[in-house]
């Protein structure tokens, strides 16, 4: 497992509004009001952003659960083949993030653009709406990526951990064989002194 989620990416910081947002509101506005002066194509926009970051949860659920598998997992084809399972899931989890991330960031540059058309500048209600919305799927997509990142490292210390007891259980091992080499050795090396001593005492030729 230790070339998994070795892709880490953080999302910017442009995705947050310097007013006084409240990004607990939620997304915002009716979601089929994209007609509505101010708001062209700008909910299809968080549906697409909403449907992603859907993915991604149930993605990151699958890798847990595919964590949690490999701990239990004994035969060497079966864990290929969990292996193979979370390394797909992970190659997902890092696509959907990029795009997700990508579609916020134009969502903010969509709303800086719509802040300068006459009415909706900063501080109308259609600011306000657009950018409740696009802050709190940031706060959403933060929390998706945050989770990422901690699966990963735990994975990649749970990797470090069996590979250090492998290592120890392999010391014992070979420190078992040497030991039992040499209990052999001088077991032939007794049994070979006893033979020679035997020999000696019934030579009739010795004095």
């Amino acid at each position: 497992m230790r070339n998994l989620l070795t892709d880490s990416f953080e999302l910017g910081k442009r995705g947050q509004s310097s007013g006084n947002v409240d990004i607990e509101l939620g997304l915002q506005g009716d979601l089929t009001s994209s007609a509505q002066p101010g708001f062209e194509g700008f909910y299809e926009q968080v549906k697409e952003v909403e449907s992603l970051l859907n993915t991604l949860t149930k993605l990151l659920k699958d890798l847990q659960n595919s964590n949690e598998e490999s701990k239990v997992v004994t035969k060497a084809s079966a864990m290929k083949e969990v292996k193979k399972r979370m390394e797909k899931d992970v190659n997902e989890v890092t696509k959907i993030a990029r795009l997700a991330k990508s579609k916020v960031e134009q969502l903010n540059k969509d709303n800086a653009v719509n802040r300068g058309k006459p009415g909706f500048g900063k501080g109308s209600g259609v600011d306000r709406s657009r950018t409740t919305t696009t802050v709190a799927l940031t706060k959403k997509l933060r929390e998706r990526i945050l989770e990422f990142q901690t699966l990963r490292e735990e994975i990649q210390q749970e990797y470090r951990d069996v590979v250090e007891r492998r290592v120890f259980t392999d010391n014992r091992q070979a420190d078992r064989n040497r030991r039992r080499r040499a209990n052999l050795s001088e077991s032939d090396s007794r049994a070979r002194a006893r033979k020679g001593t035997g020999h000696a005492a019934g030579d009739p030729g010795a004095p």
